[in-house]
């Protein structure tokens, strides 16, 4: 609940998290205090604030999924529907693939899914009608996501109908960024081996260019976000980028 509350505002006062907690003083120091010890948060004076970060890259992967959760959960809704019955899908790691995978596991359609999440592995084994593939190598506790050599080999074995890459950023001119250099390695190889690719990036990545460069616009096929102005869908619709808006 605190996490919830911090994701919807940038600072929580005491008065703020008694109300959406209904905890005791002593209950919300000791919990304010392991929060801050696993690094979600930051005590400050009054209250609370996020964890200070350069990057998506050194946050705790659960304050990651809850940032901008309805947006992502509405952008899943639109991606499972290019997942058509008994298609093969790529997802790589992420809060909006994550998003994704929850959604396919409600719409209980039978799917191929291989996946560098061992979080969207586990969630999406939880349906009986996906099979589901999780792609072994080094594996990165910030984001459940497996990378390197041994990632990409088992990736480039693969063909599927649809590639989802969920990303950090997006570029006008240089397409879907990373802030890790892994993850552009594993977004690159999942997108040569899909027929379609799909990208899946809320509003907030929107001109985020990022560390790590990845597929450029001529290598993807959809782009699924909740907001895109017009010069952004003149650019797109140029390089032949259908863009698709809850």
């Amino acid at each position: 609940m605190l996490l919830e509350l911090l994701s919807r505002q940038h600072f929580a006062s005491i008065d703020d998290i008694r109300r959406a907690t209904g905890a005791s003083m002593p209950t919300i120091r000791r919990d304010l205090g392991q929060l801050e010890k696993r690094g979600l948060l930051r005590r400050v004076r009054g209250g609370a604030a996020p964890a200070t970060t350069s990057s998506t890259l050194d946050e705790a992967f659960e304050l990651r999924r809850r940032r901008n959760a309805r947006e992502k959960g509405e952008i899943a809704v639109v991606a499972a529907q290019l997942a058509k019955p008994r298609s093969s899908l790529l997802l790589n790691d992420g809060s909006s693939t994550l998003a994704l995978a929850e959604e396919l596991v409600s719409q209980q359609k039978p799917l191929w899914v291989a996946t560098s999440g061992l979080n969207l592995g586990e969630r999406l084994a939880s349906a009986a009608q996906i099979e589901v593939i999780v792609i072994g190598g080094a594996l990165r506790a910030s984001s459940f996501g497996t990378s390197g050599p041994l990632a990409t080999s088992a990736i480039s074995q693969l063909t599927v109908d649809t590639t989802f890459i969920g990303c950090d950023g997006i570029d006008f001119e240089l397409g879907v960024r990373f802030n890790s250099l892994l993850d552009a390695e594993i977004a690159v190889a999942m997108a040569r081996q899909g027929r379609r690719v799909v990208v899946l990036a809320d509003a907030s990545k929107i001109g985020q260019r990022a560390l790590a460069g990845s597929t450029g616009w001529s290598d993807i096929d959809v782009l699924i976000t909740n907001e895109l102005d017009a010069d952004w869908r003149d650019h797109l619709l140029k390089q032949d980028v259908e863009v698709l808006i809850p």
